[in-house]
């Protein structure tokens, strides 16, 4: 049976349906009215919003910590005596102006934290300096190594 002899009371089939010639405009109003396209725009926009927010806050935190104030490594350590470490600091500064700390810290054999140590660093007229600290510690010290350096407010 084609499609053009089917009768209306026949039921129908999945091949009479896909038969079936375009729709006439009220059909489409009544399938659009009643399955309406999803709105896609708001997700889009929401998107790019949050994409152009988290790259420009990675670019900041790229740009702003990637140039420090005041930068600092462990030039070298000794270890005095049992309570105490003389550590040699090697104090990287673009303007010399600033002031600075940078804590220092020493462990023990294993690892336990025995002794810390803010080291302030004055405002001068070279970038790169060099300063020797001691730091006290609570039983003998291993190793000695920079926890942090900024700017000093």
């Amino acid at each position: 049976m084609s499609p053009d002899e089917a009768s209306s009371d026949a039921p129908l089939t999945p091949d009479l349906a896909v038969a079936r010639g375009p729709r006439t405009p009220e059909e489409k109003a009544r399938i659009a009215a009643r399955y309406p396209q999803p709105r896609r725009w708001p997700l889009i926009t929401l998107g790019v919003v949050f994409a152009l927010l988290l790259g420009s806050w990675t670019l900041w935190t790229a740009v702003w910590h990637a140039n420090p104030a005041v930068s600092a490594q462990v030039l070298s350590f000794d270890i005095v005596s049992d309570s105490e470490v003389q550590v040699v600091l090697h104090v990287d500064r673009p303007d010399p102006s600033i002031a600075g700390v940078c804590t220092v810290i020493t462990q023990s054999v294993n690892y336990q934290q025995v002794g810390e140590l803010d080291a302030q660093i004055e405002p001068g007229t070279d970038r790169l300096t060099d300063i020797t600290v001691t730091i006290r510690t609570i039983s003998r010290a291993t190793s000695a190594s920079l926890q942090s350096c900024h700017a000093r407010s």
